[in-house]
């Protein structure tokens, strides 16, 4: 069976030239067609000091990539067939433009402009509250893929400075960044740098040298390992074949939209691909492409998996990485913690939640169990209040108007806390109101964890 599918995904690279303009490509081909020419330019979008990646044929006789305002740079790195990097210079015009090549007299222009990050950090959560060590700092704004580093006071007088390979989360509108050891506990300002080297000090933040749990198991996240080891990805020619052997699907219930998560080494920025075993392409970059470019310093790509990827894995098959300039170390899939409502429902006094609603399918709630509540976003406090079917009051922490009546912090996104007996008793009653929730909160989902 393994053979089959080896062999079936082998033969299929002679089908990519029909596989869509963002869906992944063989570049095979560069150094026996000699035509001078630009195929891509990746990313689209730069600022000073970024790497950038241009793909094309006939490029390892490039001499000079001249950027927009006529600025030329002649340090070109030939990293693989058809396939250079140069770092992007300062200077280069604002509004972008055509980015061109040129090789011993001859020359040609990239297919599609670039344009000019600029980042710009808007706000940041939670500001009403301490951030311990191991807590995560949100960062929000624009263009924040750029963002290189992190710099937090240091309780000996020198800064802390995070990597963004340490990053929790780096994309263009967000930043997660947990608060390190040997910070100075206190009134803080945060400074993060670009890859240009150009800083921005955060608005003032409340740091305390306590440490708090901040890895997944504390934000409720359950990812499961299916697949481990170190494999350098170098450019488009160094396919993954992935087969059923190779992953631990054990324990997960495959479906359409299950979220996957890839982490690797990328020091300088990367493309990343993934297509199923039948070169079927989920949606990797949120906009309908099975190809993403990730800037440097990123180390994680989640995405939903899709419905050929269900019917290629259930059948035995597997999943194929593609792209290039990082190192894949480990593939995930998320094991969701039962989903008893699901939707978008603003409380307000009050919100009768009916047995009906729940979906109870997968499990039955019970005393002592971890009722999970997840919100909307806020970036101001928020009330939130919850009673049983009968107004009974069950315990959610201390520091409220009341142990069931509390206030939720800037950035408090999800609350745990115990299943009452009352909780348990109303939930599963199937009557008319199982939950009675309060407050000026909007809930997403409610779930039960399972160890």
């Amino acid at each position: 069976m393994k053979k089959h599918i080896i062999d079936h995904l082998a033969t299929s690279l002679a089908l990519l030239s029909i596989i869509t303009t963002t869906s992944c490509s063989d570049n095979n081909t560069a150094d026996t067609n000699q035509l001078f020419e630009v195929k891509s330019v990746l990313p689209t979008k730069v600022m000073e000091g970024q790497v950038i990646t241009i793909t094309g044929t006939g490029l390892s006789e490039a001499t000079s990539v001249v950027f927009p305002r006529n600025i030329v740079v002649n340090n070109i790195a030939k990293v693989g067939n058809g396939y250079i990097t140069v770092t992007t210079p300062a200077g280069i015009a604002a509004a972008g433009g055509i980015v061109t090549i040129e090789a011993h007299g001859e020359t040609t222009e990239a297919p599609m402009p670039i344009t000019v990050g600029k980042p710009t950090p808007t706000r940041v959560a939670p500001l009403d509250q301490e951030i311990k060590i191991n807590e995560c700092i949100e960062v929000y704004g624009d263009d924040l893929e750029f963002i290189t580093k992190a710099y937090f006071p240091g309780k000996d007088g020198n800064d802390v400075v995070v990597e963004a390979s340490d990053f929790k989360r780096k994309a263009t509108g967000s930043l997660h960044v947990y608060s390190p050891m040997g910070i100075k506990a206190g009134p803080s300002q945060i400074i993060l740098e670009d890859c240009s080297g150009q800083k921005y000090t955060l608005p003032e933040v409340t740091l305390s040298d306590e440490i708090a749990g901040g890895d997944e198991a504390a934000s409720g996240e359950r990812y499961v390992p299916i697949w481990e080891d170190e494999v350098y990805i170098y450019d488009w020619a160094n396919w993954q074949y992935l087969t059923s052997d190779q992953l631990n699907l054990d324990g997960i219930q495959i479906r359409e939209g299950l979220m996957m998560r890839l982490t690797f080494d990328n020091p300088d920025g990367a493309s990343v691909c993934v297509c199923d075993a039948n070169w079927g392409t989920p949606d990797v970059d949120g906009n309908g492409n099975n190809t993403v470019w990730v800037g440097a310093g990123t180390t994680e790509l989640e995405f939903p998996i899709s419905q050929g990827m269900v019917e290629t894995l259930k059948a035995g098959g597997g999943i194929i990485i593609g792209g290039g300039n990082y190192t894949l170390k480990k593939i995930e899939l998320f094991r969701e913690y039962p989903t008893l409502w699901l939707g978008e429902y603003t409380t307000g006094w009050w919100w009768y939640l009916p047995a009906s609603e729940l979906n109870l399918s997968a499990i039955t709630p019970e005393a002592g169990q971890i009722i999970r509540f997840t919100f909307t976003h806020h970036d101001a406090p928020q009330t939130f209040c919850l009673c049983d079917g009968w107004w009974g009051a069950p315990y959610i922490r201390d520091g409220g108007e009341s142990d069931n009546n509390i206030t939720l912090a800037a950035g408090e996104d999800f609350l745990e806390f115990e299943i009452s007996e009352g909780m348990a008793t109303t939930m599963n009653s199937g009557t008319e109101t199982a939950l009675i929730i309060g407050g000026d909160i909007t809930i997403t989902k409610i779930q039960i964890k399972t160890d």
